[in-house]
C-alpha cells in the first residue's frame, strides 16, 4: 500500500472492515481489537492512526513485536500479516487481519467482537454470529469481472418496479443494491454482486459452486439415469430465465372450468418452483464447492442444494419458526429486485399454491451436507379441485391452516387433534381453534375424536342421478362434459364408497346406482 493509497483509506473512516488505534495500546488491548475484527468479518487494522483517521505514527513498534503478542495472547489462533506504511507523516503499520473460522478468546472466557462501530463482547455460551459469505470482498475481484448486459439487466428490473433506484448511476446503484463495496480506496464487487451480475467467466474463475445442474429424467427409465442435463453457470436473474424454461419445455398443463373461471392447472406451478429455486440460492452454504442440482422427473421435481437449514429450523417446525437467512446480503438484494417478497414467505405461498391444487405439501429431506426439496405431481383429482375451488367461493377463501387440513384429511381419511396439530406445526390449543373454526364453517365433522371431511359432491350427486338407469362410461362422459380419465376417476370413488356398482365386461360394461 502506498501512502498516497493510505491517505485516501483514512479519509472514509472506519467501517465494518476497517479500525484505526493509536499507537500507546497495551499488548493486551491489541489483541482485543484484533481478535474483535477476526471474530467479525476480518479486516485492516492501522496502528498509529487516531479516531478521526489523522496519522500520529507508530516508529517505536516494531512488526515483530506485534505478531509475537498477538500469537502468544490468542494461544496461536491469529497471526496476522503486518505492513509497513512510510511517508511525510510518520509511521503507520497495517494489520491485516483474516476472518476466523472459529471464536478467538483473549483472556478467560472473553470473545472481542468488532460490529462496525465498537468493540463488545459475547457472553459465554453466545453463539458467534455467523458471518455472510456474499457480503465478502473475494481478493482477486475486480470491477471488471461484473458484466454491463447483467448490470442493465438490473435496471431493467427495477424500472418494471418502479423503483426509485433505477434512476442511479451504476456504481450508485450496485453500492445500493449491496453489490459493491470500497476497499483499500477501491471499489470492488461483493460475492452477492458477482452472482447477480458477474461475467460467466468471472464465475468460473471465483465462484465455481454457483454452478446448477439441470437434469431431466423420463419415465419408466433408471432413475439414476437421465435424458437431458445441462450445466448452467450464469448470474441467477439469466440462470433463473433459463431453468424456467428447461422445466416449462416439459411441463404439462391442463384447464379446469369451475363457474365462470378456468383454472390452469401445472404438472409444476411456475411460481412454486421459482419459489423452490430461490430458497436453494438464498439458503445455500456458498463456500461449499458443491453445485444445487436440479432433477426433473414426471411425477416430481427435485432442487437439491449445499447446506442444511439455519440452526433451529427442521422440516417440523419451517412453517411456524421466525425466518433465519444464511445469506443476508444476496437475500437483501433480491428482495429490492423483487424476486422474494418478505423474510418466510415463500414457504408459506409454495404450501399454498400446491394445496390450493390438490397436491401434496413440499417435502423436506435432510442429509449431513445438503437439503433436498421435493415438489410432487400426483394423478390431478378434478371433483377435490373443483369442490375446494365452489367452498373458497362460497366461503370467501381460505387461510392457509385451512388449506392444510383439508389437504392433510383428504390424502389420509382421518386424523386426530395430535396428528392435525403436527400436519399444522401448531400447539394442541391453537390447533384445536383452527379445527373448532373449520367445523362451524361445515367442513369438517368430529366423530369419536377424530376429524373427517365433510364433502359436498355435486358432481358425483349429478352422476348418482344419472345412473339410476345403467350407463357406459362414455355415456356418463358425454353427459358430466369430463375427460375420460376423470370420468373413470369419478365412476371408480363412487364404486369405492359403495354408492355404484360395476355390471358387464369390456365393451358391454355397464354403471348403476346401487339401491
Amino acid at each position: 500500500m502506498t501512502w498516497e493509497e493510505l491517505l485516501e483509506r483514512l479519509s472514509l473512516g472506519q467501517d465494518e472492515r476497517t479500525l484505526f488505534l493509536p499507537p500507546d495500546l497495551s499488548p493486551e488491548e491489541l489483541a482485543r481489537y484484533a481478535a474483535g475484527l477476526a471474530n467479525h468479518r476480518g479486516g485492516i487494522l492501522f496502528l498509529g492512526v487516531d479516531g478521526e483517521g489523522r496519522v500520529v505514527g507508530a516508529s517505536e513498534i516494531h512488526p515483530l513485536q506485534i505478531t509475537h503478542a498477538l500469537f502468544q495472547l490468542t494461544q496461536g489462533l491469529l497471526l496476522p500479516y503486518v505492513e509497513v506504511i512510510e511517508g511525510p507523516m510518520g509511521r503507520v503499520l497495517a494489520l491485516h487481519v483474516p476472518q476466523s473460522p472459529a471464536a478467538i478468546a483473549v483472556g478467560a472466557g472473553r470473545v472481542p467482537f468488532w460490529d462496525g462501530k465498537r468493540l463488545t463482547e459475547l457472553r459465554m455460551g453466545q453463539a458467534l454470529p455467523e458471518p455472510d459469505f456474499t457480503a465478502q470482498v473475494l481478493p482477486a475481484a475486480s470491477l471488471s469481472d461484473l458484466d454491463p448486459v447483467e448490470v442493465l439487466r438490473l435496471r431493467r428490473i427495477l424500472e418494471e418496479r418502479g423503483s426509485n433506484l433505477a434512476a442511479l448511476p451504476d456504481l450508485e446503484l450496485l453500492f445500493a443494491l449491496g453489490l459493491l463495496e470500497r476497499v483499500e480506496g477501491q471499489d470492488k464487487p461483493t460475492v452477492a454482486g458477482l452472482l447477480l451480475a458477474g461475467t460467466p467467466l468471472a464465475l468460473k474463475r471465483l465462484l465455481p459452486q454457483a454452478e446448477v445442474s439441470y437434469y431431466y429424467h423420463e419415465a419408466g427409465v433408471d432413475p439414476e439415469g437421465y435424458a437431458f442435463r445441462e450445466d448452467i453457470l450464469r448470474s441467477i436473474p439469466a440462470l433463473l430465465e433459463r431453468l424456467r424454461d428447461l422445466i416449462q419445455a416439459r411441463n404439462r398443463v391442463r384447464y379446469l372450468t369451475v363457474g365462470l373461471f378456468r383454472l390452469e392447472i401445472w404438472d409444476f406451478d411456475q411460481e412454486v418452483y421459482r419459489e423452490a429455486l430461490l430458497n436453494a440460492l438464498i439458503h445455500r452454504d456458498w463456500q461449499s464447492p458443491d453445485a444445487i442440482q436440479v432433477h426433473h422427473y414426471p411425477d416430481r421435481l427435485e432442487v437439491s442444494n449445499p447446506g442444511s437449514f439455519p440452526p433451529g429450523i427442521t422440516p417440523e417446525n419451517i412453517l411456524r419458526h421466525p425466518p433465519k437467512r444464511r445469506n443476508p446480503r444476496l437475500a437483501e438484494a433480491l428482495y429490492r429486485l423483487g424476486y422474494v417478497e418478505r423474510a418466510g414467505s415463500g414457504v408459506d405461498k409454495m404450501y399454498r399454491l400446491l394445496l390450493k391444487y390438490g397436491k401434496e405439501p413440499p417435502e423436506y429431506r435432510l442429509y449431513p451436507e445438503a437439503l433436498t426439496l421435493v415438489l410432487y405431481n400426483p394423478e390431478l383429482d378434478e371433483a377435490f379441485v373443483r369442490e375446494l375451488a365452489e367452498a373458497q367461493e362460497r366461503l370467501g377463501g381460505f387461510s392457509l391452516d385451512h388449506l392444510i387440513t383439508v389437504g392433510h384429511l383428504r390424502r389420509v381419511g382421518e386424523a386426530t387433534l395430535e396428528e392435525l396439530a403436527r400436519a399444522l406445526q401448531l400447539p394442541l390449543e391453537a390447533t384445536r381453534k383452527v379445527l373448532t373454526r373449520m367445523e362451524r364453517m361445515g367442513l369438517l365433522r368430529k366423530e369419536g375424536g377424530r376429524y373427517y371431511l365433510v364433502r359436498r359432491d355435486p358432481l358425483g350427486e349429478r352422476a348418482l342421478g344419472l345412473l339410476a338407469n345403467p350407463l357406459s362410461r362414455r355415456e356418463v362422459e358425454a353427459q358430466l362434459g369430463l375427460t375420460p380419465r376423470a370420468t373413470l376417476a369419478l365412476l371408480n370413488r363412487l364404486i369405492r364408497e359403495g354408492k355404484v356398482e360395476r355390471m358387464g365386461r369390456g365393451a358391454a360394461t355397464r354403471y348403476r346406482r346401487r339401491v
